[in-house]
């Protein structure tokens, strides 16, 4: 399994290189807002968050001029179970220079030990710590707009969403690149890109704490209330009601993330009252690398929501 998404990672890179490219001003007609520089102005900060010097990791640059700032957080893809920080390391260099703080983080793997609450930990843990040494540089950092793709953008969101009144840097929106947005749906469990149901259950069992069996699942007996109800608790559709200004990106022949589950929660997030733009990717897959005038409108949004919501 692991060896299958890592297949599927080198695409992801292959699309944030592509948005990379964008930031240095965009490549279609769409009218784009002052673009975020592309020269690097310092070198980043790696910082240790936790006892785990690898994945509780994040490098950090912060902008020339000094005072308050906003924040741009990346989190890596990798289904949970692998990716590294290092993969958005050209972006925060350009957003730094935009004057924003900008940082990349790992976070620890999900495992028979390891669940999905524990990488919001992770992400609490990383802000703190960004906040923490800001504030020693003569900089404060008090609002963050996380972004990601797929795994990354999932946490992205449900961080967002459902911590946002204890985070120690207020989450004020989230960047979702093909962030899978419920993880009850049987679009998602079944018809997932492994081509295999038990696969798919025990990825699952690892993001929420609770084991299944096939047998369980079909039949919906044993642990299987156990095992919606814990996967509800880490789905961000389940928070739509407390959730902050969101950005799809969303390729409608995504096999992986469900196009239709994407597509419910940006319905939830609107009937919520909640502000949040909908980009669809019509050529394309999870990678999005197919239809560059969507990339353009997602980079707009993205600028566009930095200058509103980090103000």
């Amino acid at each position: 399994m692991k060896a299958f998404f890592q297949k599927f990672f080198s695409l992801f890179l292959s699309f944030f290189f592509f948005l990379s490219g964008l930031l240095h001003g965009g490549s279609g007609n769409t009218q784009q807002p002052t673009p975020v520089p592309d020269t690097p102005s310092g070198s980043a900060q790696t910082l240790v968050y936790g006892a785990d010097a690898t994945r509780q990791s994040l490098n950090l640059m912060l902008p020339a001029q000094k005072g308050e700032t906003g924040l741009v957080l990346f989190i890596h893809g990798g289904a949970w179970i692998f990716g590294d920080k290092s993969t958005y390391n050209d972006l925060i260099a350009q957003w730094a220079n935009a004057g924003y703080a900008a940082a990349t983080m790992s976070y620890r793997y999900i495992s028979d030990t390891v669940h999905m609450n524990d990488l919001l930990d992770d992400i609490g843990a990383a802000l703190a710590k960004i906040k923490e040494t800001a504030a020693a540089s003569g900089y404060t950092v008090n609002k963050v707009i996380l972004a990601g793709m797929s795994a990354g953008a999932h946490l992205s969101m449900l961080y967002a969403y459902a911590r946002n009144s204890s985070a120690p840097v207020t989450p004020v929106a989230a960047i979702s690149f093909c962030g899978p947005s419920d993880l009850t749906r049987a679009d998602f469990l079944e018809n997932n890109a492994l081509g295999d149901l038990s696969a798919m259950l025990d990825l699952m069992a690892k993001a929420c704490g609770v084991r299944i069996t096939v047998e369980e699942y079909t039949n919906k007996s044993g642990n299987y209330e156990a095992f919606m109800s814990a996967l509800r608790a880490v789905s961000p559709i389940t928070y739509a009601s407390s959730a902050v200004p969101t950005v799809f990106a969303q390729g409608e022949k995504d096999t992986i993330v469900p196009f239709a589950g994407v597509q419910a929660l940006s319905e939830s997030l609107t009937a919520a009252g909640v502000t949040n733009d909908f980009v669809c990717y019509p050529n394309s897959g999870h990678d999005l690398a197919d239809d560059p005038d969507s990339a353009d409108r997602v980079y707009t949004l993205s600028v566009q929501y930095a200058q509103t919501y980090l103000k």
